[in-house]
């Protein structure tokens, strides 16, 4: 499906009337809307060649949020340097991982807190038996074998991850994958991570790909007041069979199968700060196009 601002306008409607009822005098609320960003391992081989240009690029498209999975043999001071001048602002990095020690974790806080990230985020829970060096085959193999107890250790050190960002200045989140649906004794191992997990310290980036082509609906999640905070956004070529391990072919935003109007409602009405776009499984010499045609579509001008 193609989003346009016909669509956009569908969303913001609501608002639009209130404010007419509300009459004259009346405080009305700006309308609120997610910033617009992107995961930068949607351009990991670009970035791997040429790191200034790639920032450059996105740049030029008008994206101005980004988030890292990955530093590339730079510094925070040569970081904070390339954002500046690219107007850039990077707002959370995945790179935190239950296995992790203590001091492992506080040393990619500290590089965090030293780029001026507000989020640092897990994404995923322990993975039993993964060996280096990891492979596609491995690592799915890997989510398949995580019990319960994987789940029980995992949440316990996301909790101290969010200690430990706290005391940093900054916040934690978890990213969730398609396998953090499989069922515990009934329950949704993602659910077993929330349950189990303190609300003021272990926050959710739903990514909202992951868990449409899993065949489990997102907006529950993303109810007003719960722990969503940072969401990703990529969309899926049909037709498929969902699947907790498998991903669909992908396709920009606006341009696959997921119906995207009740989630930018939804997103906007549990006022979630940041989008990040991360079209999957794509040719690095596409990367900056596909970018591009995300970003218009969430934008409201897809063609």
């Amino acid at each position: 499906m193609k989003l346009n601002r016909r669509h956009l306008l569908r969303l913001t409607g609501a608002t639009a009337v209130a404010a007419a009822a509300a009459g004259p005098g009346s405080a009305v609320t700006p309308a609120f809307a997610p910033a617009i960003g992107v995961q930068l391992y949607m351009l990991r081989d670009l970035l791997a060649k040429d790191v200034e240009g790639t920032l450059a690029a996105i740049a030029r498209i008008g994206i101005r949020f980004v988030e890292f999975a990955g530093f590339y043999d730079r510094t925070p001071s040569q970081w904070r340097a390339l954002l500046k001048v690219n107007n850039l602002t990077a707002i959370g990095a995945h790179g935190l991982y239950p296995d992790m020690r203590d001091e492992q974790a506080a040393a990619a806080i500290d590089d965090a807190a030293a780029i001026g990230l507000e989020w640092v985020v897990a994404a995923v829970p322990r993975l039993p038996g993964l060996t280096l060096p990891i492979t596609e085959e491995k690592f799915r193999a890997a989510t398949q074998r995580i019990t319960a107890d994987d789940i029980n250790a995992a949440s316990a050190r996301f909790n101290r991850f969010g200690e430990m960002a706290k005391a940093a200045g900054m916040r934690f989140a978890y990213h969730n994958h398609g396998f953090d649906f499989r069922r515990y004794d009934g329950r949704y191992g993602l659910d077993l991570i929330l349950a189990e997990t303190n609300p003021a310290l272990v926050a959710l980036e739903l990514d909202i790909g992951n868990t449409i082509a899993a065949g489990i609906d997102p907006l529950p999640y993303l109810a007003p007041g719960g722990r969503v905070r940072l969401a990703h956004v990529k969309d899926w070529r049909g037709p498929y069979t969902p699947s907790l391990y498998d991903i669909p072919a992908s396709a920009p935003v606006g341009e696959g199968t997921i119906a995207w109007p009740p989630i930018l409602a939804a997103l906007k009405r549990a006022r979630v700060p940041y989008v990040f776009i991360e079209q999957e499984s794509i040719e690095p010499a596409a990367a900056l196009d596909l970018l591009a045609r995300n970003f218009r579509h969430l934008q409201g001008e897809g063609k």
